[in-house]
C-alpha cells in the first residue's frame, strides 16, 4: 500500500477504532486485516484471524501488506497533525516532556 493510501486508512481507523490511537499493534492488525481481505489469494485458504507466522512474512515480503514502519510513520505524522487523535498515552507522555528534559540537561542554558 503506497504511503498516502496508508496514512488515509490509518486516519480512518483511528477515527472509528480510538484503542489503535495507544497501540501500533492494533492499527498495524486492523490495516493488515484490511489489505488481507482485499487480497487475491488463491493459494493461502486462511481466515486472517488464523494466518500462520509464516505466511504473514511472506505477505510482507512480497510487499503485499503495508510495512509496519509505514504504518507507525503514518500514526505519529496524523497524531501531530490531528489532536483528536491522538491517545491517553500519547498525552502522559507529552505531559511528562518538560520532565525529561530538565533531567538530561536542556533547559540548563549554555554549556
Amino acid at each position: 500500500m503506497k504511503i498516502n493510501t496508508v496514512k488515509k486508512k490509518a486516519a480512518e481507523i483511528l477515527t472509528l477504532k480510538p484503542e489503535t490511537r495507544d497501540s501500533d499493534f492494533y492499527l498495524m492488525y486492523y490495516i493488515w486485516k484490511d489489505e488481507f481481505d482485499a487480497l487475491d489469494i488463491s493459494e493461502i485458504k486462511l481466515d486472517f484471524d488464523r494466518i500462520n507466522i509464516v505466511n504473514l512474512l511472506s505477505l510482507l515480503k512480497d510487499r503485499r501488506l503495508s510495512h509496519p514502519s509505514g504504518i507507525m510513520r503514518a500514526r505519529r505524522k496524523l497524531q501531530e497533525e490531528y489532536p483528536k487523535l491522538r491517545g491517553e498515552v500519547w498525552k502522559a507522555r507529552h505531559a511528562e516532556q518538560e520532565n525529561v528534559k530538565e533531567e538530561l540537561g536542556y533547559n540548563r542554558g549554555s554549556l
